[in-house]
C-alpha cells in the first residue's frame, strides 16, 4: 500500500475514534486486510421506465430499465453524478413486446462499439460504458 494513502488512513482513525476508543486496533492494515480478494458488488438500481430515464451514476452502477412503453428520447436529459476515471456503467434495456428506439444524447459515444439505436423485441439489451476523461462522456465499451 503506498506509504501516505497509509498514514492518510491511520491519521483519520485517529481523528474519528479519539473519544475512548483504542485506535491502535483499528489501523490501515487492518481495515485494507478485511477487504482483499472481496467481490465488489455492483449497486443495480431499478430504474423507472420513461421517454428520459433517470440515472444518478453516483448511486448507480447497473440500471435495469424494464417493460420499456416508449421509444427513450434522451438517456442524457436526467443523467447526473459525478463520474471519475474508471466508473462503469451499464444500461439494461427491456421492452414491453414492441422495440423501442433509443437515443443516447450528448453523455454517451461510441468507440469500436456502436451505441444501439432500439431495444430487442422482448430480450434484454445490456450495454456497457466506461467513463472517459478525456471527452467528459461515456464511451460504449459493449452492447449485447
Amino acid at each position: 500500500m503506498n506509504e501516505e494513502i497509509k498514514n492518510y488512513i491511520d491519521q483519520k482513525i485517529r481523528e474519528h475514534f479519539h473519544n475512548g476508543l483504542d485506535s491502535h486496533i483499528l489501523t490501515s492494515e487492518s481495515i485494507l486486510g478485511s477487504i482483499k480478494n472481496k467481490k465488489i458488488v455492483k449497486r443495480a438500481t431499478p430504474i423507472t421506465q420513461s421517454a428520459t430515464p433517470i440515472i444518478n451514476t453516483d448511486i448507480t452502477d447497473v440500471a435495469h430499465i424494464t417493460g420499456l412503453a416508449q421509444a427513450i428520447t434522451s438517456m442524457t436529459t436526467n443523467l447526473t453524478g459525478a463520474p471519475e476515471e474508471g466508473d462503469t456503467l451499464r444500461i439494461d434495456l427491456t421492452d414491453n413486446g414492441t422495440a423501442r428506439a433509443i437515443t443516447w444524447g450528448a453523455s454517451f459515444e461510441a468507440s469500436t462499439v456502436a451505441l444501439p439505436t432500439t431495444t430487442v423485441i422482448s430480450a434484454r439489451l445490456d450495454v456497457e460504458f466506461v467513463w472517459n476523461t478525456v471527452t467528459s462522456k461515456w464511451r460504449c465499451i459493449r452492447s449485447v
